[in-house]
């Protein structure tokens, strides 16, 4: 239990340290190289020390060195020293296959990154008996990744505001959406991995280097899990480490088009517009409300919680079509341009 206890508060302080260093020393990058560097040092030098170490210490020894390696990792992310090729936003146009190669090019030399480390780790430390850090390595990999997809694919709670300013382009990349196909898979397998990693700790005849050992990684594997269920809770979970923010959250904004066109407009193309908008093409959106002039008539657009309700409404003086989003970080001029060239397109 004590074990678990650990991994609990190493898991907060750890992240909450990693962006306070990221937005504390945002301008400064030799000082964030030189963090990473250390950290990446100092966890390969205790993970050799510790590889044949096969004891209680050992396995907490090497657990420490992979979070000392895998902070390096985070803050050379986060520090925006090693990202990928692309630094843009999400062109508007982009859907399909070319946005997920776009998305990928965001994150490209930091997933090379961690993989190498990962072979690194694999090629030096695979023959050791304390197998403890190599493993807690390669479940924070796989549940990072998971969780990157997972925001590709759209989540309710996608938490931009832990992005330093510097990376909140990376927002434009996040989907909202109130599920994705990928998610119980996610839980699913986590959960599973969790319960073996458990089972293996608690195993009868299981010596005090794999006890604490595995308890540790099942911890560190359960809060991957519950970080994976705040993506689709509505809840904040930014307040945890908001104490490790040093830069102002991206200020709210509002984007509005409106058209004196009469209409009445096609909505079938209207759908994929405004799945592209939620979506995160143009910034994180929170709201978007509006009416628009259809052939049978006039329909509402209230975008509430991650879903886009179209409904029927009387007619009035007053209506006109146009749209209302409330977000942060928004395309303005982007999301005024796709609504300008739909009702010029698809109007009467």
């Amino acid at each position: 239990m004590t074990a678990a206890l650990i991994a609990i508060f190493l898991w907060w302080v750890t992240t909450g340290a990693i962006l306070f260093a990221v937005t504390a020393l945002a301008q400064q990058r030799v000082a964030l190289a030189a963090c990473a560097g250390i950290l990446l040092f100092g966890g390969l030098i205790t993970l050799h020390f510790a590889a044949e170490e096969v004891s209680a210490a050992g396995a907490y020894l090497s657990f420490l060195a992979a979070l000392a390696i895998w902070g390096a990792v985070e803050i050379s992310f986060l520090g925006g020293l090693i990202t990928g090729p692309n630094r843009k936003a999400l062109p508007s146009e982009l859907t399909g296959l070319p946005r997920f190669w776009s998305a990928t090019r965001v994150v490209l030399w930091h997933e090379i990154l961690i993989l190498a480390l990962g072979f690194l780790l694999i090629i030096a430390f695979a023959q050791g008996p304390n197998r403890i850090g190599l493993m807690t390595y390669g479940i924070l990999w796989l549940m990072r990744l998971s969780a990157k997809l997972n925001l590709y694919l759209g989540v309710r709670n996608t938490g931009e505001t832990l992005l330093p300013a510097h990376l909140r382009y990376m927002s434009s990349y996040f989907a909202h959406r109130p599920m994705n196909l990928l998610f119980p898979f996610s839980i699913t397998l986590g959960t599973l991995l969790s319960a073996w990693l458990f089972h293996k700790a608690f195993a009868d005849g299981a010596d005090a280097h794999q006890a604490v050992g595995f308890m540790l990684i099942a911890t560190i594997a359960s809060l991957a899990v519950i970080e994976h269920w705040f993506l689709m809770l509505p809840l904040p979970i930014e307040t945890l480490w908001r104490w490790g923010l040093r830069d102002e959250p991206a200020p709210a904004q509002t984007a509005t088009w409106f058209t004196d066109r009469s209409g009445p407009f096609d909505t079938r193309p209207l759908d994929a517009l405004l799945v592209r908008i939620t979506a995160g093409a143009f910034g994180s959106i929170e709201s978007l409300k509006g009416s628009i002039r259809a052939p049978e008539g006039w329909l509402t657009l209230d975008f509430v919680d991650g879903t886009m309700h179209l409904r029927r409404a009387a007619a009035t003086e007053a209506m006109r079509t146009g749209i209302i989003v409330t977000g942060r970080l928004l395309d303005m001029r982007g999301i005024q341009s796709e609504f300008e060239d739909y009702a010029l397109r698809y109007g009467a």
